[in-house]
């Protein structure tokens, strides 16, 4: 049990760090204005209405990433199911994901591909561990 909740504390923390590594990536190509205020619904809707695409689609392929990266991370620490560890961390990263969209509007178009972006990594990350766990105990 602390074997794998260390490891979807640690999944989770390197899930965070991809999605803020790769978000600040976006952010130092396209620098929101200085007094741009995040609270302001209007004022944020506004400037996210104004990013190119590819600004855009920073934030989905950081989500995509931090799904895929956290559980990978998790299950090669863990002893428990690749599922369950990439549910966990999956769950947690689509709550945050939907709190983040909920705060600062977006485009529907964007909502929709980054909710996509967390299930699919999450999936993904699921796929990948249970293929290297059987190739691990095919050759014990």
């Amino acid at each position: 049990v602390v074997r794998n909740t260390a490891a979807v504390i640690v999944g989770l923390i390197v899930a965070f760090g991809v999605i803020m590594g790769v978000q600040m990536i976006g952010h130092t190509i396209w620098t929101p204005p200085a007094d741009l205020n995040w609270n302001d619904a209007e004022a944020a809707r506004t400037y996210v209405s104004q990013l190119p695409f590819l600004a855009l689609m920073f934030p989905i392929i950081s989500y995509f990433l931090g799904a895929l990266s956290g559980p990978l991370i998790a299950s090669s620490i863990g002893t428990a199911r690749p599922l369950t560890l990439s549910g966990v961390i999956g769950t947690v990263l689509l709550a945050a994901t939907i709190a983040n969209l909920i705060q600062i509007p977006h485009p529907h178009w964007f909502s929709a591909l980054a909710i996509a972006a967390v299930l699919i990594g999450a999936w993904l990350a699921t796929q990948l561990a249970n293929r290297k766990r059987g190739s691990v105990q095919a050759e014990d």
